[in-house]
């Protein structure tokens, strides 16, 4: 399953089309590794408007790494160093989009698990992914003392012979 990042504009950003439906202007971006990055690391990033990120791959790309190439004169150091550059562009590509969407106004709203993109929306314009509502608390059975004194100030159900060890509890055997 992939993870979807579902973003919104903020109401200062909302467009005003003459009849706005709720949901026209949500942006799902799905969360993974982008082989067209990986192989085309500047198209892909002029395909998504980033437009300095584009320049920059293009200026350290074309530029330093043919410098590079003609004082080392070894063209498989510079094609390792090319295919290095690319798969960071295939890796961080995505939080590139989702900062510049951040700049222009939109905020993350949900992220939500889906085998596609059209099973994202479902869950997400039909409330599937609403937050949970919050559990009620649970009395402690009267065979275990509670016992305060944890980083949040709750009470804890202490194990029966006092000895516990993170979420198991030890009775002292070795």
């Amino acid at each position: 399953m992939a993870s979807y990042i579902v973003l919104e504009p903020t109401d200062a950003v909302k467009l005003k089309p003459v009849k706005a439906v709720s949901g026209d202007h949500t942006i799902f971006v799905r969360d993974e590794f982008t082989v067209f990055a990986l192989i085309l690391p500047f198209l892909w990033l002029l395909t998504h408007r980033l437009w300095w990120h584009a320049l920059m791959v293009a200026l350290i790309g074309w530029g330093a790494f043919s410098v590079l190439g003609s004082y080392l004169s070894s063209a498989f150091v510079v094609s390792g160093l090319s295919l290095l550059l690319s798969l960071f562009v295939a890796l961080e590509g995505r939080n590139w989009y989702l900062t510049a969407l951040r700049r222009k106004g939109y905020e993350e709203v949900a992220l939500i698990s889906a085998n596609d993109l059209s099973d994202a929306e479902t869950l997400y314009f039909y409330g599937a992914s609403k937050p949970a509502e919050k559990a009620e608390p649970v009395s402690v059975p009267s065979d275990h003392q509670a016992v305060s004194g944890t980083i949040t100030g709750r009470t804890v159900p202490a194990a029966a012979d006092g000895a516990m060890i993170g979420l198991v509890e030890y009775h002292g055997r070795s």
